[in-house]
């Protein structure tokens, strides 16, 4: 092995990314644990494609880890990154509770976003109110504090009807079950593809709620301040050569990736 041509290949790439290979963040050689769930074009398990994996994978390729991706549920990741079994994530939002035991970098911000057939005779919030018509959520979900509150008041009305699956949705939604659903573009643009209605319905946006912060989760167990800065100024170059774009217009198109992109700097200067 020629060792001067090693050694500057690995100079010219750190360069490049940004990275200091010498730093802390890079002289651990563990492999990574990372989980997967299940939410549309974020990850599909069935398809064993997503957003989150395509990040997963140029994570590994920046920062040359090895990553061992595995699927699981939302409650298992949160719990396994508090005991540090699990050593990262994907699309995970913050809270004071999770901040005890993870660090959080910003990678996307998500809206929730009405979704119904074209032919309704509803056009905006005060016309669907003034219906009986009726929506469909994920049992439990949190759609944002303005968004809850209308859906609560049509709860009070018996016009909500609650599912634990996102695919029920959509399925209830072709078949004209239900009339409405409140989601993520990721899951929706995933179903609606799934069952070929993109093109019978509307997509709009009718509750003031912020767009939702989505961030990378590295247990704390597992990783220092000091490897955190290293994987924050990944994220940042990933945002400045275009590759989060890429990858989010991959799966959503470029109006929705340009709008996830208008996260909180994630750092790493």
């Amino acid at each position: 092995m020629n060792f001067g041509r090693t050694i500057t290949f690995l100079s010219i790439f750190a360069y490049i990314f940004g990275i200091n290979v010498t730093s802390p963040a890079y002289a651990d050689t563990r492999p990574i644990s990372f989980a997967l769930y299940e939410l549309g074009y974020l990850y599909n398990d069935a398809t064993k494609a997503g957003i989150d994996k395509d990040i997963a994978n140029e994570l590994a390729k920046r920062s040359g880890r090895e990553f061992q991706l595995e699927y699981m549920p939302r409650a298992r990741i949160w719990k396994k990154l508090e005991d540090g079994t699990l050593m990262m994530t994907g699309s995970g939002i913050q809270n004071d509770a999770r901040e005890k035991f993870a660090w959080f970098i910003p990678c996307m911000q998500l809206k929730n976003y009405v979704i119904f057939n074209k032919d309704e005779p509803f056009r905006n919030l005060e016309q669907f109110k003034a219906s009986n018509k009726l929506v469909g959520v994920i049992r439990s979900y949190k759609h944002g504090v303005a968004a809850d509150a209308e859906i609560d008041a049509l709860r009070s009305q018996h016009r909500v009807l609650e599912v634990a699956e996102q695919e029920q949705l959509y399925r209830m939604l072709q078949t004209r079950r239900l009339d409405l659903i409140v989601a993520l573009p990721p899951a929706s643009m995933f179903y609606l593809d799934q069952f070929t209605i993109r093109n019978r319905v509307v997509i709009a946006d009718w509750f003031p709620d912020p767009p939702i912060v989505h961030n990378l989760v590295f247990s704390r167990k597992a990783f220092s301040k000091e490897e955190i800065a290293m994987w924050r100024k990944i994220i940042k170059n990933m945002v400045a050569d275009g590759t989060l774009k890429r990858i989010y217009a991959k799966y959503l198109g470029e109006k929705y990736a340009v709008d996830m992109l208008k996260f909180p700097d994630p750092g790493g200067n």
